[in-house]
């Protein structure tokens, strides 16, 4: 059965202002990874010169990948920029 006009516009009206509750997918639920107790902080230089290692191994294994080849330019890139300024905000 169809719902009513009435339910399909309060509907719409709900989930615009950003609720949930009564679309037919339910309430949105967030997944949040917090960092393990006594981590150390990650540090966003170390961490794009690790991947840009593993890229560059997977670009040999594989080179007519262009995505991978497109991702190994882009890690390059950012790690060519100036130490102070990496493209992102951390913490």
């Amino acid at each position: 059965m169809a719902d009513s006009s009435t339910l399909r516009s309060r509907r719409s009206r709900a989930h615009a202002a950003g609720d949930c509750s009564l679309c037919r997918h339910g309430p949105r639920s967030v997944v949040a990874v917090l960092p393990a107790a006594g981590a150390v902080p990650v540090d966003p230089r170390v961490s794009l010169e690790r991947l840009a290692a593993r890229l560059e191994a997977q670009h040999e294994q594989d080179p007519g990948n262009a995505l991978l080849a497109r991702e190994l330019r882009m890690t390059l890139v950012a790690l060519s920029a100036p130490e102070d300024d990496l493209g992102f905000d951390v913490g």
